[in-house]
């Protein structure tokens, strides 16, 4: 029971700070042309042609293996529930646009708070919209919310033989990997002690042909401690579903802060 008693922070760390797959592979060939770079940029930055998306969730987070689900909804909400057995809730995650619900049901407590509560916010630029783009798979630049305006804040770094194109966002710093046409390979960034990868892969067609990961995986590194998080998905759907964009938190559970939560946790 400790390691579900545990897995509540670990989940929230894995998926906010997460990033991709090594870039160190890209040389710094000659630049793609303007016009293909603009058009590369414009086409990571535009929103995906599905509103919804809902999937189950299978983690593994330094050895220790999970399963959930997935649920999102572009500008509204972003759900991530991880169940014991499969079967019962234990934990869930809720990103809204102004602030972040976290809720362990095995002490019946639940805490609200903003990203600016959340390890290393000013050094990644973290909000709603930054965490949307990661599970999203798409281009961003934290702060801008215009695409015109976010798609002149990057510069094209290089690309390699396999037309990999490597993309810096000038104003905080994240590098991300692309495959040269519709999809992120990778983001990364390091602020000070802390660094991070997510590497995504296995892509899916859904609506339209956009293509989404099934999987994921992340190295997370803070002051010399090191964290492995892999994640699959699999029943992923694009289809509208019958899910609350806010979660309704029973009366019987506690409002404590985070960090009441946290040293609930043992951590």
């Amino acid at each position: 029971m400790r390691f579900f008693r545990q897995i509540l922070p670990i989940v929230l760390a894995a998926f906010i700070l997460g990033g991709c797959r090594s870039s160190s592979s890209l040389k710094k060939h000659k630049e793609p042309q303007a016009r293909e770079t603009a058009k590369l940029v414009s086409t990571l930055l535009e929103a995906p042609p599905v509103r919804e998306m809902t999937a189950s969730l299978s983690l593994n987070i330094a050895g220790n293996k999970v399963n959930g689900q997935l649920r999102m909804r572009r500008g509204k909400s972003i759900q991530i529930s991880v169940s014991m057995l499969g079967l019962v809730e234990v934990a869930r995650i809720e990103f809204l646009p102004e602030m972040v619900v976290a809720t362990d049901r095995i002490h019946n407590v639940y805490s609200v708070f903003h990203y600016a509560d959340i390890p290393y916010r000013n050094e990644l630029g973290l909000d709603f919209e930054v965490v949307q783009a990661f599970l999203w798979n798409r281009l961003f630049s934290p702060g801008t919310a215009d695409v015109a305006d976010a798609a002149s804040k990057f510069v094209i770094e290089g690309s390699d033989d396999r037309g990999a194109v490597s993309i810096r966002d000038m104003e905080c710093g994240y590098l991300f990997v692309s495959d040269g046409r519709d999809r992120l390979d990778a983001v990364s960034k390091t602020a000070g002690s802390f660094s991070f990868r997510i590497g995504y892969s296995d892509f899916t067609a859904l609506s339209g042909g956009w293509k989404y990961p099934l999987e994921w995986t992340a190295q997370i590194n803070t002051s010399g401690f090191p964290l492995d998080f892999s994640a699959k998905l699999s029943s992923v759907s694009a289809d509208k579903k019958n899910w609350p964009d806010r979660t309704q938190v029973s009366s019987r559970m506690k409002l404590v802060s985070l960090q009441e939560m946290l040293d609930n946790l043992d951590l």
